[in-house]
């Protein structure tokens, strides 16, 4: 089986009802292989397939993309640990991609930033009648 290249097709194997764990989880991997990580992440995802997704982090913590990353806490919560987070950042920014690192920052705002933001109460700011 191949891939499907266009979007529609791929939505409709996504979310049909006749696609079996086992052909979601074939098709994630010809993603994976070609490099295709969010579309497989999809599939994987589709069909709870939790090994897959563990390769997927896997992938993610070695190239330090809190994209992935932050598709898999999506999906549960418990996958990544703060850790993880931390170890994906810091090899987004060794390796040049700050706004990688700066979605970690805003996820994990560091103890004294979190107590300095100020946040404005529903009615408390004037409206502006410009």
């Amino acid at each position: 089986m191949s891939i499907p290249t266009h979007y529609i097709k791929k939505r409709d194997l996504l979310h049909s009802e006749r696609s079996t764990p086992a052909v979601l989880t074939a098709t994630a991997r010809e993603f994976m292989a070609a490099e295709r990580y969010s579309d497989a992440l999809d599939f994987f995802e589709k069909a709870k397939d939790l090994t897959g997704m563990n390769d997927i982090k896997q992938l993610a913590l070695r190239t330090g993309d809190t994209f992935l990353l932050s598709r898999l806490d999506r999906f549960d919560r418990t996958l990544v640990t703060q850790e993880e987070w931390k170890k994906a950042s810091a090899l987004a920014i060794e390796q040049g991609r700050p706004s990688m690192a700066g979605f970690v920052v805003k996820k994990f705002p560091p103890p004294d930033a979190a107590q300095a933001q100020v946040v404005a109460l529903p009615g408390s700011t004037p409206l502006s009648e410009n």
